[in-house]
């Protein structure tokens, strides 16, 4: 087990007043057997009514509103965490939806037929999921800008371009079309300065995390924060405002390993 300190930050600066904010935050990392939350703190600015909340997938958030005009809005998380290298171990089956394309990430005949070209995939499991994960960082070109949070598995497989999101959709597209449970993450990682996106691989009793974009099984730089099918079950920020403002995001992660 290493020590991380981390503190991550999102910072929204409107060109006019909001207000009427309602807002839904997964930012609120929970143990398990990869990962012992030791301390936890978050802020939330402008002051707002907050409360304690969960989702389907038992990811712990935040709610909450601000009534009052704001022209900014900014919430962090800091903490320090136990973070083993191991695969995560779970008591539990994971559940059958794992097995099944969303939306984003629905294979069509692009994906279908990358997938039965890799002929060569080897048969035992975490080798071919490792397999994958390097046929997806391969084929894709890192790219800010040229897709958006809707974007599907299979746009972004046509594009050949794309951010973590992307390589994560495009990797559980290939895996559950192979028969292989997995699991979309939004976490930290230490070197990557904002939330980033990987895969869980359901491997007989346990998760094994990969990180397409930068083809390697997860160590101890990595945090989850949330945990469900793709990007719409696991997304950090929902918000809904009054007015006609545009916001200005940044985000800011700072993690010490030691």
């Amino acid at each position: 087990m290493r020590t991380a300190n981390f503190q991550y930050e999102t910072k929204l600066s409107f060109s006019s007043p909001a207000s009427n904010h309602r807002f839904f935050l997964r930012i609120l990392p929970q143990s398990d057997s990869r990962q012992i939350i030791k301390a936890l703190s978050w802020l939330i600015d402008p002051p707002a009514v907050v409360w304690p909340a969960s989702d389907g997938f038992g990811n712990s958030a935040l709610s909450g509103h601000i009534n009052a005009p704001h022209d900014h809005f900014s919430f962090s998380v800091q903490g320090t965490a136990e973070i083993s290298d191991a695969p995560s171990t779970a008591g539990d089956e994971p559940p059958h939806t794992l097995l099944f394309p969303t939306q984003l990430t629905f294979p069509r005949k692009g994906l279908v037929d990358f997938h039965n070209a890799l002929a060569s995939a080897p048969a035992d499991t975490l080798e071919r999921v490792q397999f994958f994960s390097r046929a997806v960082h391969d084929r894709l070109r890192y790219e800010r800008g040229v897709t958006a949070n809707s974007t599907t598995a299979q746009e972004a497989f046509d594009i050949g371009a794309g951010v973590c999101q992307d390589y994560a959709h495009i990797l559980l597209a290939l895996l559950r079309f192979g028969g292989i449970p997995c699991r979309y993450i939004a976490g930290l990682a230490s070197d990557y300065g904002e939330t980033h996106a990987w895969v869980e691989a359901w491997i007989e009793d346990r998760y094994y995390g990969i990180d397409p974009t930068r083809d390697k099984l997860i160590d101890s730089g990595y945090i989850a924060l949330s945990r469900g099918r793709d990007f719409e079950d696991c997304s950090v920020e929902r918000g809904i405002y009054k007015g006609a403002c545009r916001g200005t995001q940044t985000i800011s992660l700072n993690m010490e390993i030691s």
